[in-house]
């Protein structure tokens, strides 16, 4: 007993030692434009024998820590592209480190400044576009459209095999996707693709964008101008500028922004049910919707010291005008004989409040631990205002009015703190969202029932994320706790059937590493899909007089797991996907009389696990002045559905194929032909009928050293961008062609005089929150 004493003082005087002898190393790594440097591998070696002894990365902005417990070390700085120096553990505050490419490594790519290069670079896929030929072409939104792994859908972005992703621009989530336009090529410094977020993303968060920019020098005041004329079978336009002021610490920025958009849709529908009996209604319609909105922001940046910065950001934003019609054409039919003709006309006109979005932020290092703090608010709201006449041949005619009142309101904080811990770094969380939305349907002739709803929901999260780096790759382990409650109030009444809490823990695990010249990266995450708060409303809504349509207000959440497998071996690119879906909402229509005659369309859970898989392999060489992306990927479910009381095989995979071509010539032009494609295949309880795709070719020319820019693009150039889709489901099922006013030509003009983008650093909260609004 007695030497087993002596034994634990020994170990605790010796513990006791080590922590009067460890000292925190820190610092923060830019590059050689100052700008923060992520994700590089800080490493503490032993001397003489260059022993590893811990290792952490640099967070987002460029800070480290670690701990050394010994004067005979030194720290180890690398980066792919830059080269790696040493550097000793005194003074422990290393401050400003800044890191120089390496000319050696990089090879043509700093000599000729024209190759985008793609890496593996912490949990994302990244692609460098400063001084590459992707900074010449136009807009963010060009530039995303020829990222590996990327596809444009009709309006919006899908990384492929994880859905839609989240967008960053400099840390700030993007509500409005107009803001890529917005924002030009030659300013962004690298886009990074994460296709397993981790655990400090909300659990909705499938896959996740973020554009870093580039940070500009000089101060005063500088501005940003654009204009954009569109011609198809109608006139659009956009008008934009950006103004920015600097002086030393202090940023202060706005813009504003104006579009005058025509929307328009031919589309074809063919729609059978059966009940007692057998119902087709062969369709017809042409929609056409205008819509005029405005757009601005304004906020400061104040950057205290290297170690401190914080800043405040107001975006309001009102739709100026959204007016609707629609005219449909139906032929009906019961049992193969005629039921009715009818000729509908639908008028719609939507009232928009005023949105105001507001997000406040700290970022700082405290010791050793790095702080991200984000606060925010938000509210906007509309009244949508509808007549549908229909004229029947053979029963009575109908005028329907209707009225749609939403209003959103939403409070949100999220606190991240980093700090090292044993040879690793880790980062704690919490996220708390309060969402208050109204929601009331009017028809004042009874066809469908006057309703008041009201749904309020609480999102508490907390999570926990590990890391560390060995010489043999670098792991992360992470889980999130999400603690969901939602009630549902109808005409003022809490709904005790419709309100629910849930309870869910998401892990996340990651390790990457390099084989030779192949770097990899394997990972595992558990993910949610929320409905949408339209889709949990339970107010009924007019189509026709065999239509109706509402939510669910007893919809469960889509619970995910997946695991994705990555790879970078210099100009190729591999990313494969498996996961298991359980609770899948999918679009449906349920019979409401026995004959068959009336129909709610709804949303229900599929309650069966349905396993996918996704791969995509995409190539980005330079060959000359011709710089080409391709890529081909394929997506494919095991979903059987019933269909007229048949089993439906919905297995068939879906095809995709992307080839962009950038041309660099003489005189500062740029030209771009870019072509893609789809094949036929399902997709939930969708079956893609036919084919789809476009071609898009643009010319950019720059004058006044790139001051002045003019681009000429054609889009859709053999009007090929048609959706073709069947959806079974159950006794009613829809076969339906899209035709869209795709095919356009535009002009754009950009000017810009003493540049400098904003510093702001807000990531926003609650942005799951926001989206499902």
């Amino acid at each position: 007993m007695k030497k087993l004493k002596i034994g634990l003082v020994l170990f605790a005087g010796t513990f006791a030692f080590q922590e009067l002898t460890a000292q925190n190393i820190s610092g923060k790594l830019v590059d050689e434009n100052n700008q923060p440097l992520p994700y590089a591998n800080v490493v503490l070696l032993s001397l003489p024998d260059s022993t590893f002894i811990s290792g952490t990365i640099s967070n987002e902005n460029g800070s480290f820590t670690l701990q050394a417990t010994s004067e005979k070390q030194i720290v180890r700085i690398s980066s792919i592209g830059y080269a790696t120096i040493y550097k000793p553990i005194h003074p422990t505050d290393m401050g400003i480190v800044q890191l120089t490419s390496d000319a050696q490594l990089l090879g043509e790519v700093i000599v000729k400044g024209n190759l985008p290069v793609t890496r593996m670079k912490g949990d994302a896929m990244v692609t460098s576009v400063e001084n590459s030929v992707l900074s010449k072409t136009g807009s963010a939104n060009d530039v995303l459209g020829k990222i590996p792994g990327i596809t444009k859908t009709q309006d919006s972005y899908e990384v492929f095999g994880k859905g839609t992703p989240l967008i960053y621009i400099n840390g700030r989530k993007l509500n409005d996707l107009t803001e890529l336009e917005q924002l030009n090529a030659d300013e962004i410094k690298n886009v990074e693709v994460i296709r397993n977020p981790g655990s400090r993303y909300d659990a909705t968060v499938k896959a996740v964008i973020r554009i870093q920019t580039v940070k500009r020098q000089g101060e005063g005041f500088g501005f940003n101008l654009r204009s954009s004329y569109y011609q198809s079978k109608n006139t659009d336009w956009i008008e934009q500028a950006n103004l920015n002021y600097r002086h030393h610490d202090l940023d202060i920025f706005g813009s504003i922004y104006f579009s005058n958009m025509k929307y328009i849709q031919d589309y074809t529908v063919i729609l059978k049910k059966r009940g007692t009996q057998e119902w087709t209604h062969n369709m017809n319609s042409f929609n056409d919707n205008l819509s005029k909105i405005l757009e601005g922001n304004i906020g400061f940046n104040y950057q205290i010291n290297d170690k401190h910065t914080l800043g405040m950001k107001y975006q309001p934003n009102k739709q100026l005008s959204s007016d609707g019609s629609r005219e449909t054409y139906t032929h009906v039919t019961t049992d193969n004989q005629l039921y009715d003709e009818i000729y509908s006309t639908a008028n719609n006109y939507t009232d928009d409040d005023w949105g105001h979005e507001i997000n406040a932020y700290y970022n700082g290092i405290v010791s050793t631990a790095n702080i991200d703090f984000n606060i925010d608010y938000f509210q906007n709201g509309n009244r949508e205002y509808s007549n549908v006449k229909e004229l029947s041949e053979k029963y009575e005619d109908r005028d329907v009015h209707s009225i749609g009142d939403v209003k959103n309101r939403l409070v949100a904080g999220k606190l991240i703190v980093s700090l090292p811990l044993g040879k690793g770094t880790l980062a704690v969380g919490s996220e708390v969202t309060y969402t208050h939305r109204n929601d009331d349907y009017l028809n004042e002739e009874n066809y469908v029932p006057t309703s008041y709803s009201k749904l309020e929901e609480i999102n508490a999260a907390g999570f926990a994320e590990y890391s560390q780096n060995f010489p043999w790759g670098d792991w992360s382990v992470g889980v999130r706790y999400e603690h969901d409650k939602f009630d549902y109030f109808e005409n003022n009444q809490h709904i005790d059937e419709q309100s629910r809490t849930f309870d869910n823990v998401f892990p996340h695990l990651s390790f990457s590493t390099k084989w030779g010249n192949i770097q990899t990266q394997l990972s595992y995450t558990a993910k949610t899909v929320r409905p949408s708060y339209q889709q949990l409303s339970n107010n009924v809504s007019y189509s026709d007089r065999f239509t109706q349509q509402k939510g669910t207000p007893t919809l469960r959440p889509t619970i995910i797991h997946d695991l994705s497998l990555a790879a970078v071996w210099k100009w190729l690119q591999l990313s494969l996907s498996y996961s298991q879906t359980k609770n899948w909402i999918l679009y449906w229509g349920e019979l409401t009389e026995e004959d068959g005659s009336q129909t709610m369309l709804t949303y229900r859970n599929w309650n069966k696990s349905i396993p996918t898989f996704s791969a995509f392999l995409s190539a980005s060489p330079k060959i000359g002045c011709w710089s080409p992306m391709i890529g081909i990927g394929v997506k494919k479910q095991w979903l059987t559905v019933e269909s007229f009381s048949k089993p439906f095989d919905m297995k068939t995979p879906v095809y995709v194929a992307n080839f962009n071509n950038t041309i660099e010539l003489p005189k500062e032009f740029i030209i771009g032909l870019d072509a893609n494609i789809q094949s036929k295949g399902a997709y939930q309880n969708i079956y893609i009928e036919h084919p789809t795709g476009s071609i898009n070719l643009s010319v950019r020319k720059s004058f006044l050293k790139d001051a002045l820019s003019v681009e000429l693009k054609g889009s859709d150039l053999l009007d090929t961008n048609k959706d073709y889709y069947h959806l079974y489901s159950g006794d009613y099922n829809i076969y339906q062609k899209n035709s869209y006013d795709n095919r356009e030509f535009s002009v754009t003009i950009r000017y810009k005089f003493n540049t400098a983008k904003s510093k702001y650093k807000g990531t926003g909260a609650g942005e799951s929150q926001k989206n499902r609004m």
